[in-house]
Protein backbone atom coordinates (compact mmCIF):
# COMPACT_ATOMS: atom_id res chain seq x y z
CA UNK A 1 0.00 0.00 0.00
CA UNK A 2 1.25 3.40 -1.12
CA UNK A 3 1.57 5.47 2.23
CA UNK A 4 0.29 9.13 2.21
CA UNK A 5 0.11 12.14 4.56
CA UNK A 6 -2.87 13.58 2.50
CA UNK A 7 -5.93 13.74 4.40
CA UNK A 8 -7.81 12.87 1.03
CA UNK A 9 -6.18 9.89 0.37
CA UNK A 10 -6.41 9.08 3.81
CA UNK A 11 -10.22 9.19 3.61
CA UNK A 12 -9.96 7.50 0.66
CA UNK A 13 -8.04 4.31 2.21
CA UNK A 14 -11.00 5.05 5.14
CA UNK A 15 -13.82 4.42 2.91
CA UNK A 16 -12.62 1.50 0.89
CA UNK A 17 -11.58 -0.39 4.51
CA UNK A 18 -15.57 -0.15 5.05
CA UNK A 19 -16.52 -0.94 1.87
CA UNK A 20 -14.19 -4.42 2.02
CA UNK A 21 -16.38 -5.15 5.16
CA UNK A 22 -19.10 -4.81 2.76
CA UNK A 23 -17.34 -7.34 0.19
CA UNK A 24 -16.49 -10.06 3.05
CA UNK A 25 -20.31 -10.46 3.72
CA UNK A 26 -20.85 -11.51 0.61
CA UNK A 27 -22.51 -8.15 -1.46
CA UNK A 28 -20.84 -5.39 -3.78
CA UNK A 29 -19.87 -2.20 -2.86
CA UNK A 30 -18.62 0.55 -4.85
CA UNK A 31 -17.12 4.07 -4.25
CA UNK A 32 -18.08 7.28 -6.75
CA UNK A 33 -15.98 8.13 -9.69
CA UNK A 34 -12.41 8.55 -8.43
CA UNK A 35 -9.98 10.69 -10.01
CA UNK A 36 -6.78 9.37 -11.59
CA UNK A 37 -4.30 9.88 -9.07
CA UNK A 38 -7.33 8.35 -6.18
CA UNK A 39 -7.33 5.20 -8.82
CA UNK A 40 -3.58 4.57 -8.29
CA UNK A 41 -3.38 4.86 -4.50
CA UNK A 42 -7.39 2.70 -4.19
CA UNK A 43 -5.80 0.12 -7.04
CA UNK A 44 -2.37 -0.02 -4.23
CA UNK A 45 -4.70 -0.21 -1.25
CA UNK A 46 -6.91 -3.21 -2.32
CA UNK A 47 -3.53 -4.72 -3.65
CA UNK A 48 -2.37 -4.91 -0.33
CA UNK A 49 -5.15 -5.63 1.61
CA UNK A 50 -7.79 -7.23 -0.34
CA UNK A 51 -7.85 -10.44 -2.11
CA UNK A 52 -6.50 -10.64 -5.56
CA UNK A 53 -9.15 -10.26 -8.32
CA UNK A 54 -11.65 -8.74 -6.00
CA UNK A 55 -11.66 -4.76 -6.75
CA UNK A 56 -11.58 -3.45 -9.94
CA UNK A 57 -11.80 -0.24 -11.49
CA UNK A 58 -14.34 0.93 -13.68
CA UNK A 59 -15.21 3.10 -16.26
CA UNK A 60 -17.99 2.06 -18.69
CA UNK A 61 -15.27 1.59 -21.67
CA UNK A 62 -13.10 -1.06 -23.00
CA UNK A 63 -9.73 -0.28 -22.69
CA UNK A 64 -6.68 -1.98 -23.99
CA UNK A 65 -3.75 -3.32 -22.37
CA UNK A 66 -1.74 -0.63 -20.02
CA UNK A 67 -4.25 2.01 -21.06
CA UNK A 68 -4.88 4.91 -18.65
CA UNK A 69 -8.36 5.47 -20.68
CA UNK A 70 -10.51 5.79 -18.73
CA UNK A 71 -9.08 8.17 -16.08
CA UNK A 72 -11.99 8.34 -13.78
CA UNK A 73 -13.40 5.18 -12.39
CA UNK A 74 -15.31 3.82 -9.73
CA UNK A 75 -13.71 0.95 -7.70
CA UNK A 76 -15.77 -1.86 -6.77
CA UNK A 77 -15.36 -4.14 -4.70
CA UNK A 78 -16.90 -7.80 -5.15
CA UNK A 79 -17.78 -10.84 -2.86
CA UNK A 80 -14.66 -12.62 -1.41
CA UNK A 81 -15.50 -15.71 -3.19
CA UNK A 82 -14.69 -13.83 -6.37
CA UNK A 83 -11.35 -13.80 -4.90
CA UNK A 84 -8.24 -15.56 -7.40
CA UNK A 85 -11.00 -15.77 -10.51
CA UNK A 86 -8.95 -12.70 -12.42
CA UNK A 87 -6.15 -10.64 -12.03
CA UNK A 88 -7.12 -7.03 -11.14
CA UNK A 89 -6.38 -5.79 -14.14
CA UNK A 90 -7.91 -8.50 -16.48
CA UNK A 91 -11.14 -7.92 -14.37
CA UNK A 92 -10.59 -4.07 -14.99
CA UNK A 93 -10.35 -4.19 -18.80
CA UNK A 94 -13.78 -5.33 -19.18
CA UNK A 95 -15.13 -6.81 -16.00
CA UNK A 96 -19.21 -7.06 -17.55
CA UNK A 97 -17.54 -9.77 -19.96
CA UNK A 98 -15.04 -11.52 -17.50
CA UNK A 99 -17.93 -11.62 -14.60
CA UNK A 100 -20.37 -13.87 -17.38
CA UNK A 101 -17.99 -15.94 -19.32
CA UNK A 102 -17.80 -17.58 -15.12
CA UNK A 103 -21.51 -17.74 -14.39
CA UNK A 104 -21.74 -14.94 -12.48
CA UNK A 105 -24.76 -13.23 -14.26
CA UNK A 106 -25.96 -10.62 -11.32
CA UNK A 107 -22.84 -9.19 -10.42
CA UNK A 108 -22.01 -8.75 -14.18
CA UNK A 109 -25.13 -6.75 -14.27
CA UNK A 110 -24.51 -4.76 -10.82
CA UNK A 111 -21.13 -4.27 -12.63
CA UNK A 112 -22.75 -2.74 -15.90
CA UNK A 113 -25.50 -0.65 -14.20
CA UNK A 114 -22.94 0.96 -11.82
CA UNK A 115 -21.41 3.27 -14.97
CA UNK A 116 -23.67 3.95 -17.59
CA UNK A 117 -23.04 5.73 -21.02
CA UNK A 118 -25.37 8.70 -22.43
CA UNK A 119 -24.66 9.82 -26.05
CA UNK A 120 -24.93 13.65 -26.35
CA UNK A 121 -25.73 15.38 -29.96
CA UNK A 122 -26.04 18.98 -30.80
CA UNK A 123 -27.49 20.11 -33.30
CA UNK A 124 -24.44 21.05 -35.30
CA UNK A 125 -24.69 24.73 -34.55
CA UNK A 126 -21.43 25.52 -32.82
CA UNK A 127 -18.38 22.99 -32.26
CA UNK A 128 -18.71 21.73 -28.18
CA UNK A 129 -15.51 20.83 -25.89
CA UNK A 130 -15.21 18.95 -23.02
CA UNK A 131 -15.30 21.86 -21.16
CA UNK A 132 -18.73 23.12 -22.51
CA UNK A 133 -20.66 19.11 -21.38
CA UNK A 134 -18.67 19.38 -18.49
CA UNK A 135 -19.75 22.88 -17.25
CA UNK A 136 -23.34 22.17 -18.43
CA UNK A 137 -23.75 18.87 -16.51
CA UNK A 138 -21.92 20.40 -13.59
CA UNK A 139 -24.70 23.22 -13.94
CA UNK A 140 -27.91 20.93 -13.20
CA UNK A 141 -26.12 21.14 -9.93
CA UNK A 142 -24.64 17.74 -9.76
CA UNK A 143 -21.06 17.19 -8.04
CA UNK A 144 -18.05 16.08 -10.26
CA UNK A 145 -18.08 12.31 -8.81
CA UNK A 146 -20.87 11.43 -10.20
CA UNK A 147 -19.56 11.70 -13.58
CA UNK A 148 -16.59 9.79 -15.41
CA UNK A 149 -14.87 10.64 -18.46
CA UNK A 150 -16.32 12.68 -21.20
CA UNK A 151 -15.43 10.77 -24.64
CA UNK A 152 -15.90 13.24 -27.64
CA UNK A 153 -16.87 11.35 -31.05
CA UNK A 154 -16.80 14.39 -33.05
CA UNK A 155 -17.48 18.13 -33.47
CA UNK A 156 -21.09 18.19 -32.27
CA UNK A 157 -21.06 14.52 -29.99
CA UNK A 158 -19.83 12.86 -27.26
CA UNK A 159 -20.02 9.98 -24.86
CA UNK A 160 -20.56 10.85 -20.90
CA UNK A 161 -19.86 8.27 -18.40
CA UNK A 162 -22.05 8.48 -15.37
CA UNK A 163 -22.92 7.03 -12.62
CA UNK A 164 -26.00 4.18 -13.20
CA UNK A 165 -28.59 5.93 -11.14
CA UNK A 166 -28.88 9.71 -12.75
CA UNK A 167 -28.81 8.30 -16.27
CA UNK A 168 -32.73 9.17 -16.49
CA UNK A 169 -32.09 12.57 -14.92
CA UNK A 170 -29.04 13.80 -17.62
CA UNK A 171 -32.03 12.79 -20.25
CA UNK A 172 -34.65 14.28 -18.53
CA UNK A 173 -32.72 17.47 -17.99
CA UNK A 174 -29.58 17.97 -20.15
CA UNK A 175 -31.37 19.79 -23.04
CA UNK A 176 -28.05 22.45 -23.29
CA UNK A 177 -24.93 22.60 -24.34
CA UNK A 178 -23.05 25.78 -24.20
CA UNK A 179 -25.63 27.91 -26.72
CA UNK A 180 -26.72 24.89 -28.66
CA UNK A 181 -29.84 22.46 -28.13
CA UNK A 182 -28.50 18.59 -27.28
CA UNK A 183 -30.61 15.61 -27.44
CA UNK A 184 -30.01 12.65 -25.05
CA UNK A 185 -29.75 8.87 -25.83
CA UNK A 186 -29.51 6.64 -22.85
CA UNK A 187 -27.29 3.77 -24.17
CA UNK A 188 -28.37 0.37 -23.00
CA UNK A 189 -26.96 -1.26 -19.80
CA UNK A 190 -23.97 -3.05 -20.15
CA UNK A 191 -22.97 -0.94 -23.60
CA UNK A 192 -19.03 -0.77 -23.71
CA UNK A 193 -17.89 1.01 -26.78
CA UNK A 194 -13.85 0.65 -27.61
CA UNK A 195 -12.95 4.01 -26.95
CA UNK A 196 -9.39 5.01 -27.91
CA UNK A 197 -7.98 8.02 -27.22
CA UNK A 198 -5.41 9.79 -30.23
CA UNK A 199 -2.21 9.44 -29.41
CA UNK A 200 0.85 10.88 -31.28
CA UNK A 201 4.09 8.49 -31.09
CA UNK A 202 7.25 10.15 -29.80
CA UNK A 203 11.12 8.52 -30.41
CA UNK A 204 13.86 10.37 -29.01
CA UNK A 205 16.98 9.69 -27.00
CA UNK A 206 17.87 10.83 -23.61
CA UNK A 207 21.17 11.18 -21.85
CA UNK A 208 19.34 9.35 -18.86
CA UNK A 209 16.17 8.53 -16.80
CA UNK A 210 16.36 11.59 -14.98
CA UNK A 211 12.78 13.85 -14.78
CA UNK A 212 14.32 16.65 -16.55
CA UNK A 213 15.98 14.79 -19.44
CA UNK A 214 12.88 12.87 -20.49
CA UNK A 215 10.35 16.23 -20.29
CA UNK A 216 13.39 18.13 -22.56
CA UNK A 217 12.33 14.96 -24.95
CA UNK A 218 8.57 15.06 -24.30
CA UNK A 219 8.03 19.27 -24.47
CA UNK A 220 11.49 19.91 -27.20
CA UNK A 221 12.41 22.35 -24.16
CA UNK A 222 15.94 22.91 -23.25
CA UNK A 223 17.26 21.13 -20.38
CA UNK A 224 17.58 24.52 -18.70
CA UNK A 225 13.51 25.03 -19.47
CA UNK A 226 12.25 21.42 -18.18
CA UNK A 227 14.36 22.04 -15.25
CA UNK A 228 12.48 24.76 -14.25
CA UNK A 229 9.10 23.65 -15.06
CA UNK A 230 10.05 20.62 -12.73
CA UNK A 231 11.33 23.05 -9.95
CA UNK A 232 8.26 25.53 -10.53
CA UNK A 233 5.72 22.27 -10.07
CA UNK A 234 4.19 22.19 -13.15
CA UNK A 235 5.05 18.33 -13.59
CA UNK A 236 3.60 15.47 -12.45
CA UNK A 237 4.52 12.14 -12.92
CA UNK A 238 2.07 9.27 -12.48
CA UNK A 239 -0.41 11.67 -11.26
CA UNK A 240 1.86 13.16 -8.49
CA UNK A 241 3.53 16.40 -8.60
CA UNK A 242 7.81 16.05 -8.59
CA UNK A 243 9.80 19.19 -8.31
CA UNK A 244 13.42 16.85 -8.18
CA UNK A 245 15.05 17.15 -11.96
CA UNK A 246 16.92 13.73 -10.19
CA UNK A 247 14.03 11.89 -9.84
CA UNK A 248 13.91 8.76 -12.02
CA UNK A 249 11.39 7.79 -14.31
CA UNK A 250 10.73 3.92 -14.47
CA UNK A 251 8.27 3.10 -17.66
CA UNK A 252 5.78 2.55 -18.00
CA UNK A 253 3.81 5.65 -16.52
CA UNK A 254 2.37 8.51 -16.71
CA UNK A 255 3.92 12.43 -17.32
CA UNK A 256 2.40 15.51 -17.49
CA UNK A 257 3.68 19.18 -17.87
CA UNK A 258 0.57 21.75 -17.26
CA UNK A 259 0.16 24.30 -20.19
CA UNK A 260 2.11 21.37 -22.49
CA UNK A 261 0.06 18.06 -22.26
CA UNK A 262 0.05 14.61 -20.93
CA UNK A 263 2.39 11.70 -21.92
CA UNK A 264 2.41 8.04 -21.59
CA UNK A 265 6.29 7.15 -21.08
CA UNK A 266 5.93 3.26 -22.89
CA UNK A 267 10.43 2.38 -22.32
CA UNK A 268 13.61 2.81 -22.70
CA UNK A 269 14.65 0.84 -25.71
CA UNK A 270 18.32 0.17 -25.35
CA UNK A 271 21.64 2.80 -25.76
CA UNK A 272 22.81 3.99 -29.01
CA UNK A 273 26.56 3.61 -30.44
CA UNK A 274 26.99 7.61 -28.52
CA UNK A 275 25.74 5.49 -24.83
CA UNK A 276 22.40 7.82 -25.36
CA UNK A 277 18.88 6.09 -24.02
CA UNK A 278 16.09 5.57 -26.66
CA UNK A 279 12.97 6.85 -25.59
CA UNK A 280 9.75 5.69 -26.73
CA UNK A 281 6.48 7.83 -25.33
CA UNK A 282 3.35 8.63 -26.62
CA UNK A 283 1.85 12.35 -26.15
CA UNK A 284 -2.52 12.23 -25.95
CA UNK A 285 -3.93 14.57 -28.55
Amino acid sequence: MKYTNDPEILSLYARLGDLSAISDRGECAMTAFLTPRECLYGASFCEARIGEGIALLWGGVLTREGDTLPERRRMILLPDYTAGMASAEEMSRDPVATLSAAGLEDLAAFVADAVRLILVKGSGYRKLTHRDYLGSILGLGLERDVLGDIFIIDEHSAYVACKGEIADFLVDNLTQVSADTVRVTPMPVGFVPPVERKRQAIRDTVASARLDCVVAALTNFSREKAQVAVRSGLVELNYETVEACDTTVEPPCVLSVRGVGKFSVLSFDGETKKGRMRLSAEKYV
